[in-house]
């Protein structure tokens, strides 16, 4: 009988045949039947905020677009007849209104294609393989060092990496490359766990070496991720990127508590590990700083984070702010106050016209309230909650651990990002200088995003639907 109960059991992604052809393994009801096609609503909705956000970047861009790419060339070649001509005629403007827009879209659909391609063909079990994890991290390690070592400098933060004519921050691979290694370390962890047999030692062998296996089990399950995403924060933090490492340290803690870790590991990490690590790391800052930077370490932060200072100053009381510092946020109110109910309509808005700074970018959300009102606002904020709740559906129905983990951590992050992008612009929370996905400018940001969604997509391939007829066989026995 048992024989014929594996035989009919579903090989599962990341799953071993000795752990599927168990004896003792359970024919569950719901791990009957297999999806092996992306989920259509999860699809459908992430193509309509893609194209939703391309249409309202590029009504947000022109304005900008114009302006940068702007050119004076000389109407005619030969130089006496330019000569004759009165001055005013001389030169003429050459300029490109869709130079963002045109860049965004052919990185947002090369990019979706590609990441589309990818999820269907990949089988998610070659995602789990240990050697990749590893590949991931150190590849991510090695350009957030190479950021902080000769990183592009704008804005008196040193984020960006450029690889030939492609820049991007490499905070934003971090995002991902949590939740992946993460998830497929924690997954690897828990198959170890099932594995591990009873050796059957003596009382005495077992009481000499039940600390040294206490803490070996501790580092396995929680010290060892910590210090290695811990690597991540310390890296972008000295960018200076203090948003993207609180996001980092929000997805991790999420990773942490669906990673299914024993409670003894949490509590034996935590006190015995984290705490005695964290000190001595700040005992060695404090005597290092001085002797590297000739300042102390209060003094440091200061000045490395002054700018995150004055904008929780801003937030706090707005009247302790010169005029120029209460700028952006004014005229975001403005956007939304002119738009009203239901805009003032589609590329209409003023307020990008060198009124609100970052419009096609961080602070894309206000020209969206302007030009389509409070209508527009609430179907964006719709379509992220739809994207939130058809991927935590994937997630739900996942096979695996390391599948509903890394399902739900990128719906995660990307709503969450959406989210924070949402309340700065509304003045809900101080300005954190994150983008909005799939609508803020940034082609390569956004190629980033649809690489987490396409990863969702893979993970909708291996979700299980109940076979309702064995259901009702199986529930009469």
């Amino acid at each position: 009988m048992a024989s014929d109960v594996q035989d009919q059991l579903i090989r599962f992604p990341g799953l071993t045949d000795e752990e599927t052809g168990a004896e003792n393994l359970e024919l569950r009801p719901e791990d009957l039947a297999s999806h092996r096609r992306i989920s259509l609503p999860f699809f459908f909705i992430w193509i309509s905020l893609m194209a939703f956000g391309f249409i309202m970047m590029f009504s947000a861009s022109f304005g900008e677009s114009f302006v940068s790419s702007s050119t004076y060339v000389n109407v005619v070649d030969d130089e006496l007849a330019l000569n004759e001509l009165p001055e005013a005629l001389q030169t003429e403007v050459i300029a490109d209104a869709t130079a963002f827009a045109s860049r965004q879209l052919l990185l947002g659909i090369s990019g979706s294609l590609l990441a589309i391609g990818l999820a269907l063909i990949t089988p998610f079990r070659q995602l789990l393989r240990p050697g990749l994890r590893e590949i991931v991290y150190f590849v991510i390690t090695g350009l957030l060092l190479y950021t902080m070592l000769r990183g592009i400098t704008s804005q008196g933060a040193q984020r960006w990496v450029a690889i030939g004519p492609i820049q991007f921050q490499s905070s934003e691979l971090a995002k991902i490359g949590v939740v992946y290694y993460l998830s497929t370390y924690f997954f690897e962890r828990q198959r170890q766990r099932r594995r591990q047999p009873d050796i059957g030692t003596p009382w005495e062998e077992k009481k000499q070496t039940a600390f040294k296996k206490m803490n070996l089990e501790t580092y396995r399950d929680f010290t060892r991720p910590f210090l290695r995403i811990l690597l991540w924060v310390v890296l972008i933090v000295l960018q200076p990127h203090l948003s993207g490492a609180i996001i980092l340290v929000v997805l991790a803690l999420l990773m942490f508590i669906m990673g299914k870790i024993p409670l003894r590991s949490w509590l034996r990490g935590i006190l015995l590990h984290v705490i005695p690590i964290m000190l001595v790391l700040l005992l060695l800052a404090a005597l290092l700083i001085p002797v590297v930077y000739n300042t102390s370490l209060p003094d440091l932060i200061s000045d490395r984070f002054a700018h995150s200072q004055r904008r929780i100053e801003l937030f706090r009381d707005r009247d302790s702010v010169d005029a120029d510092g209460r700028r952006q946020i004014e005229q975001a109110e403005i956007a939304f106050g002119v738009g009203g109910m239901t805009g003032v309509g589609l590329g209409r808005s003023t307020q990008k016209l060198n009124w609100l700074a970052e419009a096609h970018n961080d602070f894309i959300f206000p020209i969206i309230g302007e030009e389509l009102g409070l209508i527009g606002t609430l179907a964006v904020l719709l379509l992220f909650i739809l994207f939130l709740i058809a991927g935590f559906s994937v997630a739900s129905r996942a096979s695996s651990l390391a599948a509903r983990n890394i399902a739900g951590g990128f719906t995660f992050l990307i709503v969450f990002q959406a989210f924070l992008n949402m309340a700065v612009a509304t003045s809900l929370i101080p300005a954190t200088g994150i983008s909005m996905p799939f609508f803020s400018a940034g082609g390569t940001a956004n190629v980033i995003f649809a690489a987490a969604a396409a990863l969702v997509l893979c993970v909708s391939k291996t979700g299980v639907k109940r076979n309702r007829q064995l259901v009702r066989v199986l529930d009469r026995k």
